[in-house]
């Protein structure tokens, strides 16, 4: 058998299954999964798997079952009843297990002054606990864990051999006496006495003070969220200016003070995967402090996920900030000594344990969607990764692939044996030390699968480190795939969308991606499937005056867009006073002369233009993305009906295209007329996802398509993305959107490896 059945106390439910039906025999675990040896006769199999299959743990998940006869031999070696033999590692490894959030029960006995287990930071069970943050290598078994570290006590090991119990070959299985400790220490490195270590720590967060608190896939920096000098303190620390934080409430109650959550919402917080869920502020709810999340209309909500939060929450008497402690460029810190090293002056007080976090992970974001209150991941980390997914129908299983994704938010990706395994989130991998990370998460992974790649795929750009490591690499054949047709192919991918399918329409939207003859791209219509693709519309380029430049300052694309539509910048300074003082004729000459000013059909720097225009960063941005989720933000204030702007459709260089000139002459009337910015906002996003959705209409008269979909990164934007889909269905159109896999480039990895799988198979499809 296999999916997910290791570390999930499947074996223990074999043996009761077995032994509830009086039949004999053995189980094991071995690398492809879980291997039963059944002594009985056809329809005893047939009871043994119907009763298998109708009570599974709560984190087991059986994939594929597969059944022969047992042979002469095998049948000598059983002995008499049923019995669980050690692992068995054999050529290739089966799924790895996401760390999952306390259960209900492990929860109970952690404040039940009765059980032996009261007040334990790192209790667990066979249903909970850390899983892909300690394994060293498969099968997993506690010898191949961090935990191995700690001999179990005599009660312990009475658990973990008692097949009735639910510690039964708990691999994390520990109590006090035997298991991983928990202290503090002051930055200068004492150790303190504490009789209560979590008073200690909720008595320094009630001083405005800011907490290093060791967790399961590294260390977060910790706060108060409604004290403002205590939250300003961290990211002045931290050197976070503006990008929004993480709030950890204590419970459901809590959190029903301060947001909104649907039915949908509150599962997913509840879930074994405990993501940071994007939530909406109450109107009229309790306030945190305002620099917790300035720009953005939504709130990344958690609840306690190990017995240490639950500890603390329990005591610390409000919501926290709950975000990476790492210095900027460098990834998140894992090891106690690097934490003394790195964070000794971020933090006021370092909460370590001692048992090792084998591979960094960082915490999974997800949202629910408002039109159909399916789950989308947005960054991929606990409690999700390792992703296995299974290859579509009609790709082969060969080659080996790594893919490795893009340079920002990077994952990497194996396909193997009909497996596609999508990593964690790494990060910018234009940081040396994240690049480094990086790197020995893919031997990591190499390792646990025991996967030897052939074949590498990477993204087009020439300049991006992971492209560089492909073309790097000796011995290895490499395959390079344009950046949005991997944004289209890893949405297909996730939905299972077979190979040999009819062509489909992608909108894929994002910041930057490198095209054809070294174009960038950014706002596409791309039609064909995973073999190949045909470019038929765009969104029509602007220049980016100061190449990177233009991306960190939004005021140069507003003067863009404005020469672009024929409107000397120099006579609209009444309405944008920003440009003032900026070097608008120098400005319009780079662009008229081609200088230093690449054109870009990128939708992000559209954001960008308009958000200049409704003053949300003009001036500057300090994270990707901050002008238009300020935009957002601003667009989803406005409580009135308003009418879409229009955006034309015209034809240049053989292309359709959306044409942005029609936008700003909309603008200006409206921001001359004194019209609230929310309307304005409101107006330009409901008339960019009308243009979007009248666009790919007109495409289908040429090229029929029946399934349409929408990727990238600025499919993150829920007013517009939901609003496009909506439009979208109601003209008989089915919608693809990402949910396991994320919209932006941590879903590229994915892509990557479907269309490189796709070009050995023969599947390059006709458009």
């Amino acid at each position: 058998m296999s999916g997910r059945v290791q570390g999930v106390g499947f074996r223990p439910h074999v043996w009761r299954t077995v032994v509830s039906l009086g039949l004999t025999g053995d189980v094991r675990n071995i690398s492809q999964g879980v291997e039963v040896r059944l002594v009985c006769k056809a329809d005893g199999l047939e009871t043994f798997e119907h009763a298998l299959k109708a009570n599974l743990p709560a984190l087991a998940r059986i994939d594929a079952l597969h059944i022969s006869p047992l042979q002469r031999q095998e049948l000598a070696e059983l002995g008499p009843g049923f019995a669980i033999l050690p692992s068995l590692a054999r050529n290739r490894s089966t799924m790895v297990l996401p760390d999952a959030a306390t259960c209900n029960q492990c929860l109970a006995e952690l404040f039940d002054p009765d059980n032996r287990r009261y007040r334990y930071p790192f209790i667990s069970c066979t249903h909970c606990g850390p899983r892909f943050s300690v394994i060293r290598s498969m099968p997993y078994d506690r010898e191949r864990t961090s935990m191995s570290a700690f001999g179990l006590c005599d009660a312990c090991a009475r658990e973990y051999a008692d097949p009735e119990d639910r510690r039964f070959h708990a691999q994390t299985n520990a109590c006090d006496a035997c298991g991983p400790k928990l202290w503090l220490e002051t930055p200068s490195g004492h150790r303190l006495e504490a009789a209560d270590p979590f008073a200690s720590m909720s008595a320094t967060l009630q001083a405005g003070q800011i907490l290093a608190l060791k967790g399961l896939g590294g260390f977060h920096l910790c706060c108060d969220a409604r004290d403002p000098f205590a939250v300003t303190r961290l990211r002045e620390r931290k050197r976070r200016p503006a990008k929004p934080l993480a709030v950890m409430f204590r419970n459901l109650e809590q959190l029903g003070e301060y947001v909104m959550a649907s039915p949908e919402e509150i599962a997913l917080l509840r879930s074994a995967e405990a993501p940071i869920v994007l939530l909406r502020p109450l109107k009229q709810g309790k306030r945190l402090a305002e620099a917790v999340a300035p720009d953005s209309a939504w709130l990344g909500c958690m609840l306690p996920y190990t017995p240490v939060h639950h500890l603390l929450l329990a005591d610390a008497e409000g919501p926290l900030i709950m975000t990476s402690a790492n210095r900027t460029g460098l990834p998140q810190v894992i090891d106690n000594q690097a934490a003394r090293e790195q964070l000794a002056d971020l933090a006021d007080l370092l909460v370590m344990h001692d048992r090792t976090i084998v591979s960094r992970i960082d915490d999974s974001v997800m949202r629910v969607h408002d039109t159909s209150g399916k789950v989308q991941v947005l960054r991929p980390g606990r409690g999700v990764a390792p992703l296995s997914l299974a290859l579509p129908s009609g790709f082969s299983t060969g080659p080996e692939v790594l893919a490795l994704g893009g340079d920002l938010k990077n994952t990497f990706c194996l396909a193997r044996e009909g497996q596609l395994i999508v990593s964690h989130y790494q990060g910018d991998l234009q940081q040396l030390a994240v690049n480094e990370a990086a790197d020995d998460a893919r031997d990591h992974y190499r390792q646990l699968y025991q996967a030897a790649p052939e074949l590498l795929a990477c993204d087009l750009h020439p300049d991006y480190v992971s492209t560089r490591i492909a073309t790097d690499a000796k011995n290895l054949r490499v395959i390079r795939v344009q950046h949005h047709h991997a944004h289209l192919a890893a949405c297909l991918g996730e939905h299972g969308y077979p190979l040999r399918g009819d062509p489909v329409l992608g909108i894929c939207l994002d910041g930057t991606g490198y095209g054809e003859a070294g174009r960038l791209w950014g706002g596409e219509f791309l039609y064909g499937g995973y073999g190949e693709v045909e470019r038929l519309a765009r969104l029509q380029p602007g220049a980016l005056p100061g190449g990177e430049n233009a991306i960190r300052e939004p005021w140069r694309l507003l003067v863009t867009r404005l020469h672009q539509a024929g409107i000397d910048p120099l006579s609209t300074l009444d309405l944008w006073p920003v440009l003032a003082d900026k070097p608008l004729t120098t400005i319009c000459s780079m662009i008229e002369q081609n200088f230093n000013s690449p054109a870009s059909s990128s939708a992000g720097r559209v954001f960008d233009a308009v958000a200049a225009a409704l003053g949300c960063y003009a001036e500057g941005i300090s994270y990707e993305g901050q002008a238009a989720v300020a935009l957002e933000t601003l667009a989803q204030s406005c409580a009135e009906r308003v009418m879409a702007y229009h955006l034309p459709i015209s034809r240049h260089e053989g292309l359709w295209q959306l044409d942005i000139r029609g936008l700003w002459p909309q603008i200006m009337a409206d921001l001359e007329a004194d019209r609230p910015r929310p309307q304005i906002a409101l107006a330009f996003h409901l008339g960019l996802a009308q243009g979007l959705s009248t666009l790919a209409l007109r495409l289908r008269r040429t090229h029929p398509f029946k399934t349409l979909v929408l990727s990238g990164g600025v499919m993150q934007n829920a007013l517009l993305s939901d609003q496009l889909e909506r439009l979208l269905v109601d003209a008989g159109i089915k919608v693809l959107r990402h949910q396991q896999v994320p919209c932006n480039d941590a879903g590229l990895s994915l892509g990557q490896a479907l269309v490189a799988l796709a070009r050995q198979t023969g599947g390059r499809q006709d458009a």
